[in-house]
Formats: structure tokens, sequence, C-alpha cells
């Protein structure tokens, strides 16, 4: 032997059976972070494809500049590409149509198309003045295609156009709809058909790509300086920009900032299991570490042999934890992309993740090296003397008797074990409490996902018949025969009126917008009440509700003058058919009374599971030209899919820390008792029997699982109050109750693991003799 550290292979070859439960803990934990940090990569290549799918692959939107500028910023060196593109009649509202259908103008370059947008389905961008790309719907609603003419119908007059090819930059608002398309023309034939019109207002903008979102944040100041620009002329794309981590988004950097304390939550799980198991190791083999410096080992090299032993178990767990961590990310992630669907449809199956990978070794490493801090200290302190004498486990004198009892010695004595050693009971509780910190704050996750998929709303249309420019076109008897059709589920009906004069006792109110709500509509919003009660809205009566909004100064209790009428604000709801600023809800029956009997601007549709291609087209029918039909039930399914993939991704995890938990407790009860062999056998040489063992470790174990529940609520449940506030109080308006399902759930968990704790090592010294249990070393 070279020297003490030769000793290690040769400890771990003797104590295999004690450092498995340790290696198990380092499994878990760098399994935990593989498994994390692939999910989270394949998410944000996920993510990213959609963003840039939906968005368009640039990073940042320039406007007020001129083409010379333009030009210079192509030629920086940190730039990939630069395209130009303009809008008109986005919302179909002004008398432009291609062929019988309203049409959107945009004036654009091929690079925007085609390198910021890949917006190209079919065919190609227009090569002249003469040609017209069109929308992918407009193969429905037109029922053309490549090589078609199609004539544009202006105020000042017609133009014809050759298809040249199909596609768009903004799928997602042409998608599953025939009432309005698309219309792509080169700059120079848009500039032309605008000037023919007198239109002067349309301002281009300038969309620019870098190698890197990070290059793109860095250029974002220069740029405002180089070129003078005014707040507002530069704008990012707030979905690709996000996913990089580079978003200057006051939201996204908020969401960065809950993410690193989740982060650092569940990695300081895998910190306190490793180190509370290792501390039980520790505690042990103190005679053993005592003898190696009766033989001349310092202290220094006592600290560097438990490090390296520490790290020696590495060697096995740490790739065992990625293999099972890789497993279980292509696990989740085949769940999304064949179970879920939508937008994880493009989800990257059994694909190994780099950033998974080396974050599963480095901080599994780095977690055990750290873990192994106190229990190699707490060995280097370990005195020869007493390790010669064999008094190691006793070091300090009892001065008096335990000042505690709940009636038997047994409950007495299993309490003083627990709190006997103050760093394994903090360990054990900082274990509990983090557990518990981490499932209240993943459940407000889940809510937080809830609120941002609008799908999930009960008021949530499977098709929409709307009027262009919110104008008020429907009658009201359509609701009725809609209601009638086979496959109907349920329909509602809606009024809005946007920018009336008012006064209110809430100051700075000029103006506000009314939406009313047939009893329908009013029903299902029940599920959507964020504060006060809805009940007062029915009817015909002066009491209204408003939608929770950031830019919406109204309030429950405020009043409001508009129309000669006052009305009073009773409810407030976290989610609304119109998300403006300043909104009221009213009933028809109010709104008829103040705003006159006027027709529906929105009807609502809801499918039931009987619902065929039939039934869409005879809802389909009722379009024209006046009245536009969305099918979303594409949109829904996908925002529904986010929301389960969420969950999964939520309770898969909330699982694995409970398992966590679940060997930690398991593993120090059985260490606890694997310590005190010797104080056993002798209590059961003097007559205890071994159902008063059992209540003495599972006094124990019950000491830990109280204190981290009172820990762990103590800080958890206001650390969810403090997410929720930020994430949904916040943005939505409903406020935080108490968890009281996760409170149940939570304390449920911790006393079925600690009766499970108990099982292993009360029947280890069941069946042990007497005798041997004494001379257990």
């Amino acid at each position: 032997m070279k020297s003490y550290l030769s000793l290690i292979p040769i400890s771990a070859k003797v104590r295999k059976r004690q450092n498995r439960m340790t290696v198990l803990c380092i499994i878990i934990s760098v399994f935990l972070v593989t498994a994390i940090f692939s999910v989270a990569d394949m998410m944000i290549r996920t993510e990213s494809d959609f963003m840039i799918s939906n968005h368009g692959n640039w990073h940042i939107a320039i406007k007020n500049i001129s083409q010379n500028n333009a030009d210079e910023i192509s030629n920086r060196s940190d730039v990939t590409a630069v395209g130009v593109a303009s809008q008109f009649n986005f919302e179909g509202e002004q008398p432009y149509r291609v062929n019988e259908k309203r049409t959107v103008l945009y004036g654009t370059d091929e690079v925007y198309i085609t390198q910021i947008s890949n917006g190209i389905v079919e065919g190609t961008f227009p090569a002249n003045d003469e040609e017209v790309m069109l929308t992918p719907n407009s193969v429905t609603a037109l029922g053309v295609q490549l090589g078609d003419s199609v004539t544009l119908h202006t105020p000042a007059g017609d133009r014809t156009f050759t298809i040249s090819g199909f596609g768009t930059d903004d799928e997602s608002y042409y998608n599953n709809q025939t009432y309005l398309i698309g219309s792509y023309l080169t700059q120079s034939a848009f500039t032309s058909v605008m000037a023919q019109n007198g239109v002067t207002n349309n301002e281009l903008t300038y969309y620019v790509q870098f190698e890197s979102a990070a290059k793109a944040a860095n250029a974002i100041t220069e740029l405002q300086t180089q070129y003078q620009l005014s707040d507002g002329s530069i704008s990012e794309n707030t979905g690709v920009m996000g996913m990089a981590v580079q978003s200057n988004n006051t939201a996204m950097q908020s969401m960065y900032g809950l993410a690193a304390i989740l982060f650092v939550l569940v990695l300081l799980a895998g910190i306190l299991m490793i180190s509370g198991s290792m501390n039980s190791i520790i505690a042990q083999r103190t005679q053993f570490f005592g003898m190696l410096r009766c033989i001349g080992a310092s202290r220094q090299q006592i600290i560097r042999f438990v490090r390296l032993e520490a790290l020696n178990w590495c060697k096995t767990a740490v790739p065992i934890g990625v293999v099972f961590g890789t497993i279980i990310s292509w696990i989740i992630c085949a769940t999304l992309h064949y179970g879920i669907g939508g937008e994880f449809s493009t989800t990257p199956v059994f694909q190994i993740s780099p950033v998974g990978l080396i974050s599963g070794v480095v901080v599994g490493v780095v977690t055990v090296f750290l873990a192994a801090q106190s229990p190699a200290k707490r060995a280097a302190k370990v005195s020869p003397i007493s390790a010669v004498s064999g008094n190691v486990d006793n070091k300090s004198s009892v001065k008096h008797a335990i000042k505690f009892s709940l009636g038997k010695i047994d409950n007495s004595l299993g309490i003083h074990h627990a709190v006997e050693k103050k760093k394994n009971w903090f360990l054990m509780t900082a274990s509990f409490a983090l557990t518990i910190m981490l499932v209240f704050s993943f459940s407000v996750i889940l809510d937080f996902a809830k609120q941002l998929v609008p799908s999930l709303s009960v008021t949530s249309a499977d098709i929409a018949l709307s009027s262009y420019a919110n104008k008020m076109d429907i009658e009201r008897s359509l609701v009725d025969e809609i209601k009638k059709i086979d496959g109907v589920a349920n329909a509602y009906g809606s009024s809005y009126v946007e920018n009336i004069p008012a006064t209110s006792s809430r100051a700075g109110i000029d103006h506000i917008n009314i939406v009313s709500y047939d009893d329908t509509l009013l029903d299902y919003s029940k599920g959507s009440i964020a504060q006060g009660s809805l009940d007062t809205v029915y009817g015909n009566s002066n009491k209204v509700a408003t939608v929770f909004n950031r830019n919406n100064s109204l309030h429950i209790g405020d009043t409001i003058q508009f129309a000669g009428e006052e009305v009073e604000i009773t409810c407030a709801l976290s989610q609304g058919l119109f998300g403006d600023d300043l909104i009221i809800i009213c009933s028809q029956e109010t709104f008829d009374r103040i705003m006159g009997d006027t027709k529906y601007g929105l009807i609502g549709i809801q499918l039931d599971s009987n619902a065929t291609e039939e039934t869409i087209a005879e809802i389909r029918s009722l379009e024209n030209d006046d009245i536009i039909i969305t099918d979303q039930r594409e949109g829904n399914k996908q925002n529904n899919a986010t929301y389960w993939a969420a969950r999964i991704v939520c309770y898969g995890f909330l699982a694995i820390i409970g398992v966590i938990s679940l060997f930690n407790i398991v593993n120090s009860i059985s260490m606890s008792v694997s310590a005190r062999i010797k104080q056993y056998g002798a209590m059961r040489a003097v007559g205890m029997d071994n159902r008063q063992l059992k209540r003495m470790i599972s006094a124990e174990a019950y000491t830990y699982a109280i204190s981290g529940l009172i820990v762990g609520c103590g800080i958890g449940l206001p650390l969810s109050r403090f997410l929720y506030n930020r994430l949904i109080t916040h943005y939505f308006g409903i406020e935080w109750r108490f968890p009281i399902l996760w409170f149940g759930i939570v304390v449920a968990f911790i006393f079925i693991s600690a009766i499970v704790s108990v099982y292993a090592p009360a029947k280890r010294i069941r069946n042990m003799p007497i005798t041997a249990t004494i001379n257990e070393l």
C-alpha cells in the first residue's frame, strides 16, 4: 500500500452492501438532473422550431429607417439576412378583394419570404410585378392552383396577377378559415397599388436575422444609438429571443428568474439527499477513521480520503444515472410526440442531448463533491483516543435525562435519536421541506399553464361566427337555428361596442368598451370568476362585470356613467371573450336597455362528440360577405396539447422528486438504525420487545416527517403565494387560496414515507439474534 488512498477500492469492496444506498442516491440525483436538462433541451428545440414556424426566423424588427441604413445593417458581419415587409388591410374590412374574397395585401421581398419566414409552401416568390403569392387557404377559398390568373379588386380599379406560389409568414392567422386570404406582392407592385388608391401611411418594417440571438441582443442598443432611433422603433421577436434566453421582455425575464429558483430547489434536493446518506455512513465508520489517525493519517488526509471515496462512487453511479435519465427523457419526449401531438409533434425522440449528458455528469460530480465536504470534516475530527478506547459513539457524556416525554420511553427515545445529531436532523428536515416546497411550486405552474391556455376556458368555441370590424350584423335568431344542427352541443351570442364616452368614480376613465353576454355565456363565465359575484349581472340590472387585465384600471366597486346610465362593477373575471382594456360585461337585457336592441357581433359554437364534416359544412353555409366563420378546433387541440404536456412534465418531475424523498428517508432511517445497532441490541437484552423497538424507530421517522412538514409548509406556502401572485394574480386577477388538495397530498405522502421507512429496519432488527445485534460493528 503506497498511501492511505489505496484503501478506497478495498473499502468499497468490503462495504459494498453498506454503500449501496449512497450509490443509489447519487444515481437518482444524476438521473434527475440529466432527465430535466435533456427534456428541457428537447423542449427548447421544439419551441424554437414552433416559434420560428409561427413568428419567423428573425430576431429584431426595425422601423423608421431608410433603405440606405437597411443596406448598411445587412452588411454587418453579425447579420445573416435583412428582409422587408409592409401590410395593408390586415382585418380585411376595406373593399380590397382577390376575386370574390377579402384580402390582406403584403409588400415583401424574396429574402423575407424565403429566409426570414421560410413561408413558401408551393411554387416560388413572385419574379416580377405581374405575379402574386397567395396564402395556402386560397386553394380552398378560391379553388385556384399555380399558374392561374386572379383579379385584385381595389377602389381605384382592378389588376390581374398570375399565381406564382402559395405561402405565408403568418400560418396561424389563415389556417382553418376561408373568408380572408393574403396576397404577397413584390415591394414595387405593392407600392404601385397603394399609390393608385391614395394610401400613403404604410411604413416599411425591416426584419433582421443575426448569427445568434445573443448578438442580436447586444446589437439593439448599438443600432438605436447609431441611427438615432426613437423608442419603439426596434422590437424583438419575443418568442425566438425568449427561447434563446436573450429577451428583454420583462415577462420573459421574470420566467427566467422563476425557472432558476425551481432548478436550484431541485438541485438542493439532490445535494441534501446525498449529504444525508454520507453523514450516516460516516457516523458508522468513526472508529475506522480514528484508527487511521492512530497509524499516522493527518486530518487533511482523512478529508481527502472521504472526498475521493465519494468521487470513486461516481465511477459507477454517474454513468448509470445518465443512462436512466436519458431513457426517461426519451419516454417523456415520446409521450409528447406521439401521445400529445399538436405543436409537440415535432419533438425530437430518441435523440441524445449533449446538454443533458454534460449537465448530468458535471452537476452529479459537483453535487457529490459538495455533499462530501461536511462528512469529510466530521470524519477528520474523530479523536484517535476515542477510536482506541471504543467510545466513538459516546463522544459527549449525558448530563441529564431526556427532558421530553410522550408517555412511553420508546417514543421519547425515538424523538431523542432524531434530534440528538443536529446536522442530520437539519438535513432530513431540509430534504422533506424542499420536497414540499417543490410540490407547492409546481402546482402553481400547473395553474398558470391552465390560465395561459384559452381553449381550456368554458367559453371557448370550436367554431366562431363574427362580423367584420366588430360590426353587429348577425341575427340573434341564428343562435337558436345553430343549436338545432346535429352535432352542435351549445351556442351563445354576444354584442360589442367600443370607445363609448364615459365618466367613472375612478380617475382617468374617459371611455369604456361594452360587451353583452347572454345567459349561456354568463353561466359559463362562473368558472372564470376572479373576484366578486356574477349573480347580480343577470337580467335587466345596473350591475356589470369586467375582465382583469394589466391595461384595465377598472375594479370592483367602481361606478361608470355612460349613455345616460350608471352601472356598478360587482365582478371581475380572469378571462373573457374580449381582452381589451376598460371593458365591462353586462347581460343581454342590460345591453339592450342601454345601447338599444341590436344584432350580435359574435356567435360561439361548441360541438359535441357526434359532430361530423356535414356539421361543419352546414355551419359554413351560413358564411357570407358580412359573416366570418372560423374553425378553431385545431388551435384548441394544440392549446390542450400544450397544457397536457405541461402536466406530464410537472407531474413527472414531482413523481421523481417524491421518489427521491422516499429513498432519502428510508435510507436515513436505515442508516440511523445501523449506527445504533448495538444500542438496540442492549435494549432487547434488558427486556425491550420488538413492538417497542418498532415504536422507537417510528417516533424517529415521524419526528423527521413532522419537522419537515412544519418547515416545508412554513416556507412552501409563502413561496406558493409569491409565485401565484407573480404569475397568476398579476396577470389574471385570481387571488391565491390555501391549496387544500395539495396540502392533503403533501401530508399523506410525508407520513406514508415515514411509515414505509420503518418497515425494513424494524424487520432487520427483529430477525437478528440479540447476541449478533450486540456484536454488530
